[in-house]
């Protein structure tokens, strides 16, 4: 049997409009749906318009990508100069919905000479390379030492590594700020995990650096995460737990100190519960302070945090013959579950504070070794480059120069 040929993909009505250089367009798409078809098209199209090679530049974020982009053109184009007429008239009617003119024709059988003759070829970049060459050129107008040199990932660990230890090491010289919150931290993790830390706070450093563009930045968004998970900037857990213990108005203490002798003639664990409450009832505030998540709140919640039934506060007996003793259990579970929730807000924010200052000290050192050596890393390049392009003060000469070779 011969096998039939694959039929050739449709284009959609999307894919044609992108795909012409007249339109400005943004294409979103899933992988394998024809973005890089697109790209390609889109490209040949310029360069049927009569748009030499070297006006023309494409950017890729990968080295794997640009690679395919022109490759695959080079194969487009070289199919041009070889097929026939016939073969060539159908590729370019279908390339730009109509039967090309004989000059787009004639065009179409020189590009693939017209691009290897062209001094840089067709300008096929990752978005990094480029951005590379662009502060090679402008270098005092990114205010950047002209001599800058790029570091690879394996360079830019090493020195992250160098800035860690800097933050570690030093302790003399560190902010006292940053010696508490490593000390905050230490307490909550051990060894393995705080590496492992340090590691997440560096790859989330580009988004950390933000934070470091104005002074009060950490506190802005220390203050941000805490109203967000409901505390005020003075809540802290002895706050919390002092306004939990309050003698007055706290608690229902009455209706609390009922339901103790009516649980004192229960089963034995309605009596263990009895003996709970009635102990932390009778301590003093501070005493309170210090035996709730100890000894009180058990009562109330399980080990994981979760809400105990009812039968797990008064068994079945005593909560028949005193149903006001199980409301006050009720009430006073939703009270003691609340307050834990905020210590567990409390906690969560303490140790968001600690994280952001200690990663923040470290974009700083990492920053600062870079700066010293003249060294950029990928993110750099990006970021500087988006930034000469962006200023609008003394950089139309950048502009100026781009416009006149793209």
């Amino acid at each position: 049997m011969n096998a039939k040929p694959a039929p050739k993909p449709t284009h959609t009505a999307a894919q044609i409009t992108a795909a012409d250089p007249g339109q400005s367009v943004w294409v979103s798409a899933n992988a394998g749906t024809g973005k890089t078809h697109v790209l390609i098209e889109r490209i040949l199209r310029l360069l049927l318009s009569g748009t030499p090679p070297r006006k023309i530049l494409c950017l890729t974020f990968t080295k794997a990508a640009a690679a395919e982009v022109a490759n695959r053109l080079s194969q487009r184009l070289g199919q041009w100069a070889a097929i026939d007429d016939a073969a060539l008239a159908q590729s370019l009617k279908e390339l730009l919905g109509q039967p090309a003119s004989e000059l787009e024709t004639t065009t179409a059988r020189a590009l693939f000479a017209a691009t290897l003759e062209s001094p840089e070829g067709l300008r096929i970049r990752t978005v990094h390379s480029f951005s590379e060459s662009l502060l090679g050129r402008f270098p005092v107008e990114a205010r950047l030492a002209p001599h800058f040199s790029v570091i690879d990932e394996r360079r830019a660990a090493e020195i992250r590594t160098e800035a860690r230890d800097r933050i570690l090491v030093h302790e003399r010289r560190r902010p006292a700020r940053v010696t508490e919150a490593l000390s905050h931290l230490t307490g909550l993790v051990d060894e393995e995990r705080f590496g492992q830390l340090i590691r997440e706070l560096d790859s989330q450093r580009a988004r950390l650096r933000h934070l470091m563009e104005t002074p009060d930045g950490i506190d802005r968004m220390i203050t941000r995460t805490r109203r967000a998970l409901g505390l005020g900037d003075q809540d802290t857990t002895d706050s919390i737990l002092a306004a939990a213990a309050a003698d007055a108005g706290a608690f229902e203490a009455e209706a609390l100190k009922e339901t103790v002798a009516v649980l004192r003639e229960g089963s034995k664990s309605d009596q263990a519960h009895a003996a709970d409450i009635g102990a932390w009832l009778s301590l003093d505030a501070a005493g309170r302070v210090a035996r709730f998540e100890e000894s009180y709140a058990p009562v109330f919640v399980t080990q994981k945090g979760e809400q105990r039934a009812e039968s797990g506060l008064i068994t079945k007996k005593p909560k028949q013959a005193h149903p006001e003793a199980l409301s006050a259990l009720l009430d006073e579970q939703a009270r003691v579950v609340a307050v834990l929730g905020r210590l567990k807000a409390v906690a969560l924010a303490e140790a968001t504070e600690s994280l952001l200052v200690v990663g923040t000290a470290l974009i700083g050192a990492y920053g600062d070794i870079k700066t010293t050596r003249a060294l950029l890393d990928y993110d750099d390049l990006i970021e500087k480059a988006k930034g000469l392009l962006a200023n609008e003060r003394g950089v139309s000469w950048v502009h100026y120069k781009l416009d006149g070779g793209i």
